[in-house]
């Protein structure tokens, strides 16, 4: 089963709804995203990983940039780093580029201005996929920290 097939599973075992949007080629930048979908929609899930070793998962619109400060001083953090392409897969679940807010991380933080929008676009699983999602199901499922940590 692929990441596709266990993210269907998931939507599908939780009822909730969901949009798959696939694409020809990898989505690696907002630029290529905003080209098939609103750019004001599609949200970051940003695996970061503490001083302590622990993931941390921040959930950010994606024109915005996390700030690492805010982050640690909420937190009360000595330090904060963003995930190697190896650690985001084994702490998600899923490769760098295609992070779902619905993963392994336990340690959530989603900034309010997400919760603007009734649907939010998100990593699909996979860098050709993204899906169109709830954004109060994100909040339903991942009880995340809701803060400002963008810039």
């Amino acid at each position: 089963m692929d990441d596709h097939d266990s993210l269907r599973e998931f939507f599908e075992t939780e009822k909730l709804w969901h949009k798959f949007i696939d694409f020809e080629e990898p989505v690696i930048t907002v630029e290529q995203a905003k080209r098939k979908v609103p750019i004001e929609k599609i949200v970051k899930s940003i695996v970061l990983v503490c001083y302590d070793g622990f993931p941390l998962l921040a959930v950010v619109p994606a024109k915005n940039r996390i700030r690492f400060t805010k982050i640690k001083k909420l937190l009360s953090l000595r330090d904060i780093r963003l995930a190697t392409a190896e650690e985001t897969l084994r702490y998600s679940g899923y490769e760098a580029g295609g992070v779902s807010p619905f993963n392994h991380i336990e340690r959530v933080l989603i900034d309010p201005s997400v919760l603007d929008n009734e649907t939010s676009i998100v990593g699909g699983g996979n860098v050709k996929r993204l899906v169109e999602v709830k954004t109060q199901d994100i909040v339903r499922l991942m009880h995340p920290i809701i803060a400002n940590i963008v810039e």
